[in-house]
């Protein structure tokens, strides 16, 4: 039930920083994790940087949230999705900003920015920039 890092690259975090039971961190080589001051990661979460991720200071986070900066390749129907690699551009990121709470189950996924004191509800999936304070609903956010 402990959290478990798989750290290559670099992670940091600030003061205060509360990683609750059964989160997974995955850092890959030359990727960087950041969590700014005062940040809470809710239970059985998983946040994979293959290239950079960063959470703003005061950033919750419910249970069950997945965040990714990239995405597997799919682009031939006749070859299995794990043998097509992955989908990740040089400089792809995912940046939450300040006093933003991701609701229980949402998943960010790609090239995506969060702006500051979002609430991002249960259950969405976001690929999409969410600009500053925005209350954003359940659905695919794309």
């Amino acid at each position: 039930m402990g959290v478990k890092i798989v750290n290559r690259g670099t992670v940091k975090c600030g003061k205060e920083v509360i990683i609750r039971p059964s989160v997974y961190l995955c850092c890959d080589p030359d990727a960087r994790l950041t969590f700014g001051d005062n940040c809470e990661i809710g239970n059985h979460s998983t946040i994979f940087a293959h290239g950079e991720i960063t959470f703003g200071n005061g950033v919750l986070t419910a249970p069950n949230v997945h965040i990714v900066d990239h995405n597997h390749e799919y682009e031939d129907p006749y070859t299995h999705i794990y043998k097509q690699g992955v989908r990740y551009n040089p400089g792809d990121r995912v940046i939450i900003g300040d006093g933003t709470w991701l609701g229980k189950n949402v998943v960010v996924v790609g090239n995506v920015s969060i702006g500051k004191n979002c609430v991002i509800a249960a259950n969405s999936v976001v690929t999409k920039d969410i600009p500053i304070t925005v209350l954003q609903q359940a659905y695919l956010l794309r």
